[in-house]
C-alpha cells in the first residue's frame, strides 16, 4: 500500500469514527447551539443523543434528579471534570468553555423538557 493510499484510509476511518457518536435529534436556540454540538462531541456517546441516556447504563440527565436544586452547575462541572466510580474524567477532553456551554444547554433541555426546580414555599407567619 502505498502512503498516498494510507492517508486515504485514515481519512476514511477518522470520518466514520466521527458520525458514531449519536447526532442531536432536536433543534434549539442558537444560544445553546455551541453547548448542544460540544455535548455531542463528548457526552452524547454515554448519555444518549439528547442527554436521555438510552441504549446505555449512564443516567439521563434531563431528569428531575439532575435539576438545579438537586445538582448544581458546579456538580456537573465537578463530576465531568473529575468522573466518578462509574464515569471516567472528561478533563481533558472538554475546556472550561465547552463545560460551560453544555451546562447551558443541559439547563435549557430540562427546561424544554418540562422539567422546573420546584420553587420553596415562603412561611407567611
Amino acid at each position: 500500500m502505498n502512503f498516498f493510499s494510507l492517508i486515504v484510509l485514515v481519512a476514511i476511518a477518522l470520518l466514520g469514527m466521527n458520525s458514531c457518536a449519536p447526532q442531536p435529534t432536536k433543534e434549539v436556540p442558537e444560544p445553546y447551539k455551541k453547548g448542544q454540538k460540544a455535548f455531542h462531541k463528548i457526552c452524547s456517546n454515554c448519555h444518549g443523543s439528547d442527554a436521555m441516556g438510552k441504549h446505555t447504563q449512564a443516567p439521563r440527565l434531563i431528569d428531575e434528579e439532575y435539576l438545579a436544586p438537586n445538582f448544581t452547575d458546579d456538580d456537573i462541572r465537578e463530576t465531568a471534570l473529575n468522573g466518578t466510580d462509574k464515569m471516567p474524567s472528561q478533563r481533558k477532553n472538554v475546556t472550561k468553555e465547552e463545560l460551560t456551554e453544555i451546562i447551558k444547554y443541559l439547563r435549557y433541555s430540562q427546561k424544554a423538557a418540562g422539567l422546573e426546580p420546584e420553587e420553596e414555599e415562603e412561611d407567611e407567619g
